[in-house]
């Protein structure tokens, strides 16, 4: 089957035709090759799909808050094509075994490209020496949601005796834990709201001291850290002079610590709450800065959905996490339309660099030879994000009433339209990209 993407809008402005024969962009044209199916978009932009390299889809084991049916749909509706899904599920990715588990709990399920990681611990450097096709390894350096917690040694290990992409949670287990049985007591703080409770239990310090002493492990071992969520100006401060260094580091940011700060949740209360934190303002603008000169490398959604009876509950009880799947790339897109960040900027976060960090090979590029994973974006379209519009299971956003100009319209995977004009359409095509 061939399909052929009339008149399309590259980010340079010019008008093509895209040919595609199979799941692959044979050419990219001004000719009109012969095509079984046309498809005109009149002008619109083309992206090539989105990849994501952080997502918690949350299968095995929690399958009420978002499952790869679900999830994938959120991923495609919002202009991702591609996704890596971490491992802090029940039972946890740590094995071989539960790595073929998973990966049939997702087969014939998903709308989405994929990859899995494997979750680091104390013990299984072993399977994950001789773990096939995996994303990378995710080192939670600070405890999180699910039971996956490593120390140091742990993440020197991994990166000293294996290839593979190692991403780490960096946030410091021993200074969270001297924080919160110290200083931090929740009765303090009466009836502030919950992400200031969340941004004293957790502060910049504790991601600050991870962050200097991973640097310290990379200039030992001299090999490459990607360092998820980053959220603070001290980290942005001592990840940007290691790369002036010289040093192997990968910076990602995510939506939610770009777009909103502790005090959102003034209103949003638990729905704020993410780990790491909302940080301030302060913060937030030099997230923003970092994005802007070049600094940060990829944006993950840290998509990780929890249900609004568990957000509803009490600060010591609510989960920690947000989608943010089906917002990130319009967000991205109002801000392209303020001129805050180009087209170009957006396509090399999103797409180019995500493939190259962590090897996707022939996706992150709209070029001949590619696989056909495309987004379609209207640049003109305003839209008011809305809970009831979403096709994530946990149906909320902390992004919900923001009025956005720019939004995704159609999405390609593997050379088949599967999300057109707010619906999906076709049945699931994602395939394991490892």
């Amino acid at each position: 089957m061939s399909l052929l993407i009339r008149n399309a809008q590259l980010i340079d402005g010019s008008l093509v035709n895209i040919f595609i024969k199979g799941n692959t962009i044979y050419d990219i044209t001004h000719r009109l090759p012969l095509a079984d199916e046309y498809i005109d978009i009149a002008g619109k932009v083309v992206l090539p799909g989105l990849i994501d390299p952080h997502v918690h889809f949350r299968m095995p084991g929690d399958g009420h808050k978002e499952d790869w049916n679900t999830g994938s749909k959120a991923a495609v509706s919002g202009g991702f094509t591609t996704v890596l899904d971490m491992p802090n599920t029940s039972p946890p990715t740590t094995d071989r075994e539960r790595l073929s588990q998973k990966r049939k709990l997702i087969e014939g399920k998903s709308y989405v490209n994929y990859g899995l990681y494997m979750g680091a611990t104390s013990t299984n450097l072993e399977e994950i020496k001789s773990a096939e096709h995996i994303a990378g390894v995710k080192v939670y350096l600070g405890s999180s949601t699910g039971d996956l917690l490593a120390d140091y040694n742990v993440l020197e290990a991994v990166l000293s005796e294996t290839n593979v992409t190692v991403a780490c949670h960096s946030e410091d287990e021993e200074c969270l834990k001297r924080v919160q049985n110290s200083k931090f007591k929740t009765k303090k703080f009466g009836t502030l709201p919950v992400s200031y409770l969340h941004d004293h239990a957790r502060p910049e310090e504790c991601a600050k001291i991870a962050a200097e002493k991973v640097v310290e492990i990379i200039k030992r071992v001299k090999r490459p850290v990607y360092f998820c969520h980053v959220s603070s100006k001290s980290e942005i401060e001592i990840l940007t002079k290691a790369k002036k260094d010289g040093l192997l580091v990968f910076i990602e940011a995510t939506p939610h610590h770009l777009f909103l700060n502790k005090e959102f949740a003034r209103d949003l209360g638990n729905l704020a709450r993410v780990n790491p934190p909302l940080r301030s303002y302060n913060s937030q603008v030099a997230l923003k800065n970092a994005v802007k000169a070049g600094i940060v490398d990829t944006i993950g959604t840290d998509h990780a959905p929890h249900t609004l009876a568990e957000k509803h509950c009490s600060y010591s009880k609510a989960p920690s996490g947000v989608p943010g799947l089906e917002t990130a790339l319009p967000l991205f897109l109002d801000w392209f339309n303020k001129g805050e960040v180009g087209l170009n900027q957006i396509v090399t976060l999103m797409s180019e660099n995500p493939a190259l960090i962590y090897n996707i090979q022939k996706r992150g590029k709209l070029e001949p030879g590619y696989l056909a994973d495309i987004v379609v974006v209207d640049l003109e379209l305003t839209k008011e994000i809305k809970n009831s519009r979403l096709y994530t299971k946990c149906v909320w956003s902390p992004f919900a009433g923001m009025q956005l100009t720019g939004w995704p319209i159609m999405t390609i995977v593997n050379g088949r339209v599967v999300f057109k004009d707010g619906d999906i359409v076709g049945r699931p095509g994602g395939r394991e990209v490892f």
